[in-house]
């Protein structure tokens, strides 16, 4: 399998990250991982973050690509998640985002949970978004707003499915795989980062990249544009199927 790949992180205007992103590639398979601990809670650096690295951890040691095999990657994480959530009292409200993309180099496969995104880019142009679990995303499904409003609606930071640690029944995995071609492009992205960023600018800037570093910088410099001081952590992950 042929991938480019590039990460940005960045704590914003936060002192602290709680934003998390890892990858690996092994026998031909990639698993692609970004989480977001959740702001307000406590510990959200290391939800985020111990997430990341089970999934990564489970992925390394059996590399495959089904819905059976991300379950077990998530289920992986959870049992990992819920071993340094009861280590402590200070640990008992942990909660985090989570986007996981497996790919072979014919084949991609997903899944997600929170507000953290997920985008598919074919011949330049998103054929497929995750939808969030937040109120927002539920007012849009209704009619009552349109999806541009979701960006900053008054109620965005409110979520109605995170990882958490309990039954991950909520944590949506795409039915089968989808056949990916050379150029197809991948973006995993935090609030922080999609907030600020639109698709139709996510699409010209990568026809003008043509690479994910220096596409994930170009939105970067838009990113920095908008926000205001005190902003959100914000990161993304983007993978390019190579040609």
């Amino acid at each position: 399998m042929n991938t480019l790949v590039s990460v940005l992180t960045n704590p914003g205007g936060r002192k602290v990250n709680e934003d998390y992103c890892c990858y690996a590639e092994r026998n031909g398979f990639g698993c692609y991982i970004l989480a977001d601990g959740l702001g307000g809670h406590k510990k959200g650096e290391l939800a985020a973050k111990t997430i990341g690295e089970a999934v990564k951890e489970a992925f390394t040691a059996s590399p495959g690509l089904s819905p059976d095999y991300l379950k077990k990657y998530i289920e992986h994480a959870r049992r990992a998640f819920n071993t340094v959530r009861d280590q402590s009292h200070a640990h008992a409200n942990m909660k985090s985002t989570l986007v996981v993309l497996l790919l072979d180099g014919e084949k991609a496969l997903w899944g997600h949970i929170g507000d953290s995104r997920l985008y598919h880019f074919h011949s330049g142009k998103m054929v497929f978004k995750t939808k969030d679990h937040s109120v927002p995303q539920m007012l849009a499904d209704s009619g009552a707003i349109n999806q541009d409003q979701i960006r900053f609606h008054e109620d965005r930071n409110r979520l109605t499915a995170a990882f958490d640690g309990s039954a991950m029944h909520r944590f949506v995995i795409t039915n089968k795989a989808v056949d990916i071609t050379s150029g197809d492009v991948f973006l995993l992205c935090s609030d922080g980062f999609w907030e600020y960023v639109t698709e139709p600018e996510m699409e010209s800037d990568f026809k003008q990249a043509q690479e994910p570093e220096r596409w994930l910088l170009l939105l970067e410099k838009r990113l920095l544009k908008r926000v205001e001081s005190g902003n959100d952590n914000y990161s993304a992950l983007a993978v390019v199927i190579g040609r």
